[in-house]
């Protein structure tokens, strides 16, 4: 992949079916919840004439990185659902599939590039391995 419609197809072409929790409908893809800020589609309300931006992954480890949060994002909507609807399955089946997800991906992320936490098994190396490649927020100086 190596331009932003390439990535940007791919992350289109995740589908899922839309969801009912109770009586919210969940936002069909996640990148669409993601860039929005909201995964329930009867709960997100734009300001005025705001236009959701889309990112821009530049290449394969920004593309990774958004995958990540995209997933954790997802996740987190739900736990926070869940907080005051415990006994929902449907969210709770749904938030293990985000976090499978998001797993994925962050396994897939660390084994290409490197650790983003100290709890990953990537760093079960010689030598350590946790500060010496650049963090993705320091760019490519």
């Amino acid at each position: 992949m190596n331009n932003y419609d390439e990535y940007y197809n791919d992350i289109s072409d995740i589908r899922y079916q839309q969801k009912k929790v109770n009586n919210l409908i969940i936002e069909q893809d996640p990148y669409s919840a993601f860039i929005k800020g909201n995964l329930f589609n009867n709960l997100y309300i734009p300001y005025k004439d705001y236009k959701v931006a889309q990112i821009n992954p530049k290449n394969e480890e920004e593309y990774l990185m958004l995958m990540i949060q995209i997933y954790d994002f997802c996740a987190h909507e739900l736990t926070l659902y869940l907080d005051v609807n415990p006994n929902d399955q449907e969210a709770i089946r749904l938030r293990t599939e985000y976090i499978n997800l998001a797993k994925q991906a962050l396994n897939e992320y660390e084994s290409q590039y490197k650790a983003l936490n100290l709890t990953s098994s990537n760093l079960a190396t010689i030598p350590w391995a946790w500060d010496t490649k650049k963090w993705p927020w320091e760019g490519n100086k």
